[in-house]
């Protein structure tokens, strides 16, 4: 949809001759291409997101809602990335002319507080609340290339500018419900609504080094909004060993994407067009999202020790492929107030691969993580402190209407930052 959306306008404007990184298909997005570009809740962060067998906190609501059912008493969990930054290298794209070639990058960076929960008794079971940041990318860059070989005979591009403002984030907010059956089973819900909001503003300007200039300007603004439903079941089959299980998909019940591109090109002998064309295209289609189910298993061998594994099944749709992510994680408590974690996992792009006959084909790179963290306790309260960090390659098509493919690596750190209360 996002993609025959793009194709459209740059068909209709004439986008071709240069460098129209503009309305590519692999950088205009956030990140929809993977579905662990956030892990809510510190304790979940800290063990890499294997956390489908254990979920006893606030956070349980996002990874297994029958978790809920587990909790002591009452409580409140605030997580916060204190400093998030994403960079994202598109290798060698840019052929100087004295030989060689630049990269083009693009970062993301700053403040993403990513979760809020809360967590009661009510009644038999326990209710809880809670608000989840699934995805969130800012970028404001203003590049500048100088010297870089162009498609044109004869020609070289003097100066290429490139000026960025993205904002993209996807929020999750809504009620849970958890209910203990037996000493060996819980069952769980949590109904979230889903909201995502993007505005994309890119210029760019490529001057020749006879004066000649090609300039484009593209503005997006995308919205889209609908309910998020999570069954979770959680059951102890023996002791000091958990399983948990989780059903979940996002339907969407409206969405609206905008395009407005204002160009002006360059003919093929490298002369000036003297006409500046401008093009407004709307669509309303909704994206085919698929179905997540989660498995996940801890082992508690001692009362200071657990360790926990998840594998998470992503379905194949109209719009992306089919995925299955994994994750491991441990936990230890050093002294009875100080708990260490850490986790690995992976997060596998949703697109098939690229083929080399093709044109503005979506980008696909596999992202592997590490997480670890350290939890100091009170008796009614808890701070953790930790660090996620994703690696990735793989495979890009970045200029329009070309064949040509890229290297891509990606490098993310998140720094957060997590409270919890019980009361």
């Amino acid at each position: 949809m996002e993609k025959g959306l793009k194709k459209d306008l740059l068909g209709w404007l004439g986008l071709s001759s240069l460098f129209a990184f503009l309305l590519s298909a692999g950088v205009v997005f956030a990140d929809e291409f993977h579905y662990r570009n956030f892990i809510p809740g510190e304790r979940a962060a800290g063990m890499g997101g294997a956390y489908t067998a254990i979920s006893d906190d606030p956070s349980g609501a996002f990874h297994n809602p029958a978790g809920l059912a587990l909790i002591i008493g009452n409580k409140l969990s605030v997580n916060v990335n204190a400093y998030h930054v994403s960079d994202k290298s598109y290798v060698r794209v840019l052929p100087r002319t004295t030989g060689g070639a630049d990269d083009w990058t693009l970062r993301s960076s700053g403040l993403v507080p990513n979760f809020f929960g809360i967590a009661q008794k009510f009644g038999p079971g326990v209710v809880g609340f809670s608000y989840a940041v699934t995805d969130s990318i800012s970028r404001h860059q203003e590049q500048v290339f100088y010297n870089i070989k162009s498609r044109l005979p004869n020609r070289y591009i003097s100066r290429y500018v490139i000026n960025i403002n993205d904002e993209d984030k996807t929020y999750n907010i809504g009620p849970s419900y958890a209910l203990e059956l037996s000493e060996k089973l819980s069952v769980g819900a949590t109904l979230y609504l889903h909201y995502r909001s993007a505005r994309i503003i890119r210029n760019q300007l490529v001057t020749l080094d006879d004066g000649q200039f090609e300039w484009a300007n593209g503005y997006r603004k995308n919205s889209e909004y609908g309910l998020k439903p999570i069954l979770g079941l959680m059951l102890s089959p023996v002791d000091k060993v958990s399983l948990g299980f989780t059903l979940s998909k996002v339907y969407l019940f409206k969405s609206d994407s905008r395009i407005q591109g204002t160009y002006r090109g360059i003919s093929s002998d490298g002369f000036g067009i003297n006409r500046v064309d401008f093009a407004i295209l709307t669509n309303k289609e909704k994206r085919d999202l698929p179905y997540e189910t989660k498995a996940g298993i801890a082992y508690f061998p001692t009362r200071t020790f657990l360790i926990s594994a998840d594998l998470a099944y992503y379905t194949k749709t109209d719009d992306y492929e089919q995925v299955l992510n994994g994750a491991v994680g441990m936990e230890y408590y050093l002294r009875p107030s100080i708990a260490l974690r850490s986790g690995l996992f992976t997060d596998f792009a949703n697109t098939p691969k690229l083929k080399s006959n093709q044109t503005d084909q979506r980008e696909r790179v596999d992202n592997y993580g590490a997480t670890l963290s350290l939890s100091y306790f009170t008796k009614n309260s808890a701070i953790t402190v930790g660090a996620v960090y994703v690696y990735g390659t793989g495979k890009a098509q970045i200029i329009s209407g070309q064949t040509d493919i890229q290297n891509v690596r990606t490098n993310t750190i998140s720094v957060f930052l997590g409270t919890s209360y019980s009361y």
